[in-house]
């Protein structure tokens, strides 16, 4: 085997391992399985074909080794940055079908909330295209802003959980260097333009339950 197909077979089983088996969050598990701690955990998660074949190339090439953790770092930080894109962009959706599903506001309130909501974010969508386009890329507190903004809106209360959870995802975003962060932001800014679809049904549907044109 190559280093690359090591590296994509490690990722592949402690993914599954993170979202199946741990006791841990999926990003708090993926973070324990760091390249940084690779030798420690490795064998746990090749088979003993596997591992001798591993041992092997080891023993053969000097350079195999540290081929494989590059390999591997580079896999596991990209899944970091992209899941770190995905899941505000899942809190995002959520916000949204608060507002939707929530049986404690009329059709005609959630049609302002929506409204609020979608002009907000399409703000929130231009700031992130901004930031692509200079190569800044926004700091945690500029999306925390724009994020709890959103929340606000969609609640109509400050909702302390989704406060933490927006936080503890973007603890990860701030530990990336800049170039990181300009990949995270492309992502999620692509997970923005996927939400107003949503917005733009559920506004169509009310609007002909309420007769606004």
């Amino acid at each position: 085997m190559e280093p690359s197909d090591i590296a994509e077979i490690l990722l592949d089983r402690v993914w599954n391992f993170c979202q199946n088996n741990s006791g841990d969050t999926p990003l708090d598990c993926m973070v324990y399985h760091s390249p940084d701690q690779l030798d420690v955990f490795i064998d746990a998660y090749l088979t003993d074909e596997e591992d001798n074949e591993l041992n092997k190339a080891i023993e053969n090439s000097d350079k195999f080794w540290d081929e494989v953790k590059k390999e591997y770092e580079a896999l596991w930080r990209s899944w970091i940055i992209t899941k770190t894109a995905q899941y505000l962009g899942t809190e995002i959706r959520s916000t949204i079908y608060s507002i939707i599903e929530n049986p404690k506001l009329c059709d005609a309130c959630k049609v302002r909330r929506l409204k609020a909501y979608d002009k907000v974010l399409d703000e929130f969508g231009d700031a992130i295209m901004r930031a692509l386009q200079e190569g800044k890329p926004l700091s945690k507190k500029d999306l925390y802003y724009w994020l709890t903004d959103l929340g606000d809106i969609a609640f109509g209360v400050k909702d302390q959980d989704y406060y933490d959870q927006v936080d503890y995802y973007l603890s990860y975003y701030d530990t990336f260097n800049d170039s990181e962060k300009i990949d995270m932001l492309d992502i999620l800014l692509n997970e923005i333009d996927d939400a107003f679809p949503i917005i733009n049904d559920a506004l169509r549907d009310l609007r002909v339950l309420t007769n606004e044109s």
